[in-house]
């Protein structure tokens, strides 16, 4: 039987970290992320789609220019309820597709929109990463080479801790101690996996 843990949170709470700590605990990680810049390749219908209801987000080569698009759809809410709309059912299709495919017995449905999508539907139990607002954004502006305020309008348009924690199972706090992410991370598999 197969195990399929939800990994979700905010944008800069460190859903990497627990992904990798779970991937090399023999985890499948299945990367909503990589997903959604697959499905945005040039000549995918997502794509299509995007560059149709968002004017000049195409680089000359036909590739997305992601920076330009997030740029739009993090300080607009409809505009980002737009975007998800188009590219969440090539998203879901896809997670399907590779769990009933997955020949694993755990796997991580890694997914900042898991629970906004109910794809926790598919998952035995989630995992919420949360972090302090201020190292969110240190976080963001850093791996994205983003503004203050531009990480700023990222996290303003997510949800609020009180929603991750209403709806998962596990919540990990992720304040910069990586050995107690570990060790709770550790704790959920066997509790789980048992």
């Amino acid at each position: 039987m197969k195990t399929i843990l939800g990994l979700t949170g905010g944008s800069g709470s460190g859903k990497s970290l627990a992904a990798d700590y779970l991937k090399k605990q023999g985890a499948e990680i299945i990367d909503a992320d990589k997903i959604a810049r697959e499905i945005t390749e040039p000549g995918k219908p997502a794509l299509c789609e995007i560059a149709k209801t968002f004017e000049g987000v195409l680089l000359p080569d036909g590739t997305l220019n992601r920076k330009k698009l997030g740029a739009l759809v993090f300080a607009d809410k409809n505009a980002l309820q737009r975007l998800n709309a188009i590219t969440h059912t090539y998203i879901a299709e896809e997670i399907k597709s590779r769990l009933a495919n997955s020949q694993s017995k755990l796997l991580v449905l890694d997914a900042p929109l898991l629970l906004e999508y109910d794809l926790d539907a598919l998952c035995t139990a989630c995992i919420a990463v949360l972090s302090d607002r201020a190292l969110r954004i240190a976080r963001i502006m850093k791996r994205d080479n983003l503004t203050e305020t531009d990480a700023q309008n990222r996290i303003d348009s997510q949800k609020s801790d009180d929603f991750y924690k209403s709806r998962c199972q596990f919540i990990i706090k992720n304040n910069g101690d990586v050995a107690s992410v570990y060790t709770s991370l550790d704790t959920i598999l066997k509790e789980l996996l048992s």
